[in-house]
C-alpha cells in the first residue's frame, strides 16, 4: 500500500514541471549565483567585515635581531659592514611592518587585534570570541632577516588558523597575502640593488604566507561547498508544502475520499505523505550534491565514511521534511483549506532559511540569533554538514542530529493528533 501511494505522489510531481523547477533548478541556480558572488566579493560594508584577530607570538624579535647580527660577526665581514647589515636589520624586521600595516586606518576598520597566548588564543576561537588567529613561528625575524638581506634559503611562513569558512576568511588572506608580497618586494629591491652581494633574484625562493587553516586542519570550505548546503536545506523544506498541496487537491477531486472508501485507513494514508515527502527530499538532496560535485568540485569522493556521514545527515533531514508534510497534510485536510501550504512556502521557509544560514553564515549574527538558527531543522542540519566536512566528527554532529530528531517527533505526533479520523473526513 506505502509502494502505491509513493508510486503516485511522484508521478504527481513529475508531471507538474513548475514544481519540479522550484525544487531542483531553482536551488542549483541560486548556489551559482551565490557561490561566484561570494568568491569575488571583497569590498563593501566594512562593519559587516569586521573581525577580531589574536596574534600568537612565539618569535622574540630582539633575539632574532642579535641571532642575525652575531652570525654576521662571525662570517668574517669587515665591522663597518655588520654595522651596516645590524642598522638595517633593525629598519626592515618583519614584526614591526605587520604591526605597522594593521595599526594603518584602513585595516583598523575591519581588523581588530588582539595579542594572546597559543592556548587562549585557540580557546577563544572555539568559543568564538575572535574569528582567527595569526601565528609568528619561533625564528620567524631571524630567518626573513636572512632571506631579505642575504638571500640565504631560510623559509618561515605565517600561518592563519580560523574556526570555518567566511568573507572574513577570505579578507584577511588576502590582506596577509599582501603584506608577504610588500616583503618579497623589498627582498628583491635589496638583492637588485646589491646590498647584500646575494646570487640574485631568479635564485630567490619568496617569502610566503602559510595559507588558512582551520582548527580541524581541513581545508576551509567554499563558497560553492557552503551555499550547496544552504540552497540544499532550505528547498528541501518546500517538499513538505508541495506534497500537502497535492494532498488538498486530491481531497477537491474526491480521490482521497475514494481512498477512504476501499478501506485504507486515515493513518496509512498521513503516513504515505510522509513516507513520500521523505523519500523526494532524499532524492533531491542526493541531486543536487551530485551536480554540484560534478559541475563545481564542490565535493571530492573522499571515503565511504565521508558519504555515509553526508547521507546519514540527509536522511535525517528528509524525514523531518517527511514530518513537515505530514503536518501542513494534517492542517489542511482538517480545515479544507490550502493556505496553510502557501503560507509555509512563501513565509516560513523564508524566515527558516534567513535563521539558519542559508543565505549567509550567522556567524556574525547576535548570539541568540545563531542559537534559534540551529534549533531550526534546516539551521541544525547546515551546520551539522559543515562540521561532517571539516572532520570534527559523529560526536560532534550528534547534538544536533538529536535536534532533528526531536522536532521530527514533535512534527509527526501533532499531525497525528490534528488529522481528522475516518469519520470525520
Amino acid at each position: 500500500m506505502m509502494g502505491t501511494f509513493l508510486k503516485k505522489d511522484i508521478l504527481v510531481l513529475i508531471r507538474d514541471r513548475s514544481e519540479l523547477i522550484v525544487l531542483l533548478a531553482m536551488p542549483f541556480i541560486l548556489l551559482t549565483i551565490l557561490g561566484f558572488a561570494l568568491r569575488g566579493l571583497l569590498g563593501g560594508d566594512t562593519e559587516a567585515l569586521h573581525m577580531n584577530v589574536a596574534i600568537v607570538q612565539n618569535d622574540n624579535e630582539e633575539e632574532g635581531i642579535a641571532q642575525f647580527v652575531e652570525d654576521l660577526r662571525g662570517s668574517g665581514l669587515p665591522d663597518e659592514a655588520v654595522e651596516t647589515l645590524g642598522a638595517t636589520a633593525v629598519e626592515v624586521s618583519p614584526i614591526p611592518m605587520l604591526h605597522q600595516m594593521f595599526s594603518s586606518e584602513e585595516v583598523k576598520e575591519i581588523i581588530e587585534i588582539t595579542e594572546l597566548s597559543e592556548a587562549a588564543a585557540e580557546q577563544q576561537l572555539k568559543d568564538g570570541t575572535i574569528d582567527a588567529i595569526i601565528t609568528i613561528p619561533n625564528n620567524f625575524t631571524y630567518r626573513i632577516l636572512n632571506k631579505m638581506l642575504l638571500n640565504e634559503s631560510s623559509r618561515s611562513k605565517l600561518e592563519i588558523t580560523v574556526n570555518e569558512y567566511s568573507l572574513k576568511t577570505n579578507v584577511l588572506e588576502n590582506i596577509m597575502e599582501s603584506f608577504v608580497d610588500t616583503l618579497n618586494f623589498e627582498t628583491a629591491v635589496a638583492q637588485a640593488a646589491g646590498e647584500s652581494g646575494a646570487a640574485g633574484i631568479s635564485e630567490a625562493e619568496p617569502i610566503e604566507v602559510g595559507g588558512v587553516e582551520t582548527i580541524t586542519a581541513k581545508e576551509p570550505i567554499s563558497s560553492f561547498q557552503y551555499y550547496t548546503i544552504g540552497m540544499a536545506v532550505m528547498f528541501v523544506l518546500f517538499v513538505g508544502s508541495t506534497i500537502s498541496s497535492k494532498a488538498f487537491v486530491e481531497k477537491k477531486q474526491h480521490v482521497f475520499h475514494r481512498i477512504m472508501l476501499a478501506g485504507t485507513s486515515s493513518m496509512a494514508y498521513l503516513s504515505g505523505k510522509a513516507i513520500a515527502a521523505t523519500v523526494i527530499s532524499f532524492l533531491q538532496l542526493v541531486i543536487l550534491f551530485s551536480l554540484s560535485a560534478l559541475l563545481f568540485q564542490s565535493f571530492s569522493f573522499e571515503s565511504v565514511e565521508f558519504w555515509a556521514g553526508m547521507g546519514l545527515i540527509s536522511l535525517l533531514l528528509s524525514i523531518c521534511v517527511g514530518g513537515f508534510a505530514a503536518l501542513l497534510t494534517a492542517l489542511s485536510t482538517k480545515w479544507d483549506t490550502d493556505s496553510v501550504s502557501y503560507v509555509f512556502a512563501g513565509g516560513l521557509v523564508t524566515i527558516l532559511a534567513f535563521a539558519g544560514g542559508s543565505f549567509f553564515p550567522t556567524t556574525g549574527m547576535p548570539e541568540i540569533v545563531r542559537e534559534i538558527g540551529n534549533w531550526t531543522p534546516n539551521g541544525a542540519a547546515l551546520t551539522a554538514y559543515l562540521q561532517w566536512m571539516q572532520g570534527l566528527g559523529m560526536v560532534a554532529v550528534w547534538p544536533l542530529l538529536l535536534r532533528i530528531i526531536i522536532i521530527t517527533v514533535v512534527l509527526l505526533a501533532l499531525s497525528v493528533l490534528v488529522f481528522p479520523k475516518r469519520r470525520s473526513v
